[in-house]
């Protein structure tokens, strides 16, 4: 070992190091925990690097020593050098009320982490403005000072600074307000016993009492703003204390029923707002102070009515502003149900629906709780029964074909959904046919004879020959001597027996010729 190494070595050996002692140093290595400090001495100061965490390699600190390791190694502390520092600056403040200056450097989890002159110190979130951001500027008090043994303990508020900002920015305000001034305030409460309170530029509250609400009878505050809604109002009173200003938001509007004048036209669509619903029909406010008359009849198409507060669409009926008078209509700016029902399942569709009840030859058809069908004894099959009871009963839940609309009814059929008898009766036979049918039912005027495709035809009375007597179930050869779209005449007599029969007619008719006759038989 060489001289000098040796002297030095001896002097560092001399050196000695106190807890409690401010020391000066290099930082010569760093790694994730530590920061590693030259102070002169035969082994390295230790600091913790969350203390220091932007101090690099070549800085130099000051430090107070808050411990020697069995080693002889210094363990120093940078936050108990600036407590130590700042302590008698903060405890004059927070003895005299005086402001201090910091910068937030984070969020913990009870409040603002401030950065005073390198110090960390709290601010609670309730003793804060809203919302600060990293890097703001603040000016606080120091509301809580505390040394609890090593440790320094530090709490601000920002009330006291925000209230004297609060007075000044109102007193400034109030100086410039006078009586019948338009402002504008964001809503912070709304009571429906008294009214809405404002506040305007943030430093001044300002009461709406219900009755300046409106022109109308409606002094709900809820109908009229929200929390944190803006509103503009005219002002109505400064009292002198300057703690609220009353504000009137009817004032801001002319007498409504000479705009509506203006506005509203016979046939015109409108909206409203329900404020009243009686039996036979509702109340609606469509503009402030304007309200109008829905008779029962006009609410709707299923029976249903709008709730108090509801706001609907409405059609003007009548129109009188002189006498105060407006007529109104809900249920012509409706869908009608039954054509949207027809739009979802146009003709030829197939639907479900219910018999609901059956009036003569028609039955009602419930098909959703808005719309209903009918069905009239004609589409209930091919071959038309005598009653719709014969097909139908109440209650029965059947498939129904869509045929189109019948006024407010959408018009269904039965038959629809089975193949056309009749198109294959057309194609099957021809008049003079000779067929094999069973007599299905005996009337005075004839005889009903069934076709295998199940329609029937009718056997005149004048078409059965003398002296036969049909029965029902029997079964007969018949010629088809008339056949059209749903209708087939048929003949048991064959041509010899007609013959006799026009002969025989004509001989008891006497004054008419045998022209006349003929005439009769073909009714001519």
């Amino acid at each position: 070992m060489g001289e000098f190494e040796k002297l030095l070595e001896e002097s560092l050996e001399l050196r000695e190091i106190r807890r409690g002692e401010v020391i000066k140093g290099t930082v010569v290595k760093a790694d994730n925990r530590n920061l590693y400090v030259d102070v002169g001495y035969k082994v390295e100061a230790i600091l913790p690097r969350e203390e220091l965490p932007e101090a690099k390699v070549g800085d130099e600190i000051k430090a107070v020593v808050v411990k020697l390791t069995k080693g002889g190694t210094p363990i120093l502390s940078y936050r108990r050098y600036l407590e130590d520092k700042l302590f008698g600056f903060l405890r004059y403040c927070y003895e005299k009320g005086k402001f201090i200056t910091g910068t937030v450097v984070s969020r913990g989890d009870e409040g603002y982490i401030v950065d005073v002159s390198g110090l960390k110190v709290l601010l609670p979130y309730k003793e804060s403005a809203r919302n600060l951001k990293e890097g703001k500027k603040i000016i606080a008090k120091v509301i809580e000072l505390k040394k609890e043994g090593q440790e320094l303990k530090v709490v601000l508020s920002q009330k006291d600074y925000l209230k004297a900002q609060e007075e000044k920015k109102k007193a400034r305000l109030l100086s410039k307000l006078k009586v019948g001034d338009v402002i504008e305030g964001r809503v912070i409460k709304i009571d429906p016993e008294k009214g809405i309170t404002l506040l305007v530029g943030n430093v001044l509250r300002a009461f709406l009492p219900n009755e300046e609400l409106s022109w109308s009878r409606d002094k709900n505050p809820y109908h009229y703003a929200e929390i944190d809604e803006r509103l503009r109002v005219k002002v109505k009173k400064i009292p002198k204390d300057g703690q609220f200003i009353f504000v009137s938001l009817r004032d801001m509007k002319e007498n409504p029923w000479i705009k509506a004048e203006q506005s509203i036209k016979k046939g015109q669509t409108l909206s409203g707002r329900v404020v009243e619903v009686k039996e036979n029909g509702l109340i609606v406010e469509v503009m402030e102070g304007v309200e109008g008359y829905v008779p029962k009849e006009e609410i709707s198409y299923d029976g249903s009515t709008p709730r108090k507060g509801d706001k609907v669409s409405l059609q003007v009926l009548e129109f009188d502003p002189k006498r105060r008078r407006l007529i109104l209509s809900i249920k012509r700016t409706l869908p009608k149900p039954w054509e949207e029902f027809l739009k979802e399942n146009p003709a030829g569709s197939k639907v479900k629906g219910t018999v609901e009840r059956i009036e003569g030859a028609r039955a009602i058809i419930r098909l959703t709780d808005k719309v209903l069908g009918v069905i009239h004894r004609s589409d209930l099959d091919w071959v038309k029964p005598g009653r719709v009871e014969d097909v139908l009963e109440v209650g029965q839940s059947l498939e129904f074909a869509v045929l189109g609309l019948d006024g407010k009814f959408v018009k269904l059929g039965l038959k629809q959904l089975k193949e056309n008898p009749w198109e294959k009766i057309l194609k099957s036979y021809k008049v003079g046919d000779k067929v094999k049918l069973t007599v299905k039912s005996l009337h005075p005027f004839g005889a009903f004879l069934q076709f295998p495709e199940g329609i029937d035809g009718l056997l005149p009375m004048s078409e059965i020959p003398r002296g036969v007597k049909l029965e029902e179930g029997q079964e007969v050869e018949a010629k088809i001597i008339e056949l059209s779209q749903e209708k087939i005449t048929l003949s048991l007599k064959e041509e010899e027996e007609k013959k006799e029969d026009i002969i025989t007619t004509a001989s008891s008719d006497k004054g008419f010729t045998l022209g006349d006759i003929l005439r009769k038989k073909m009714k001519i």
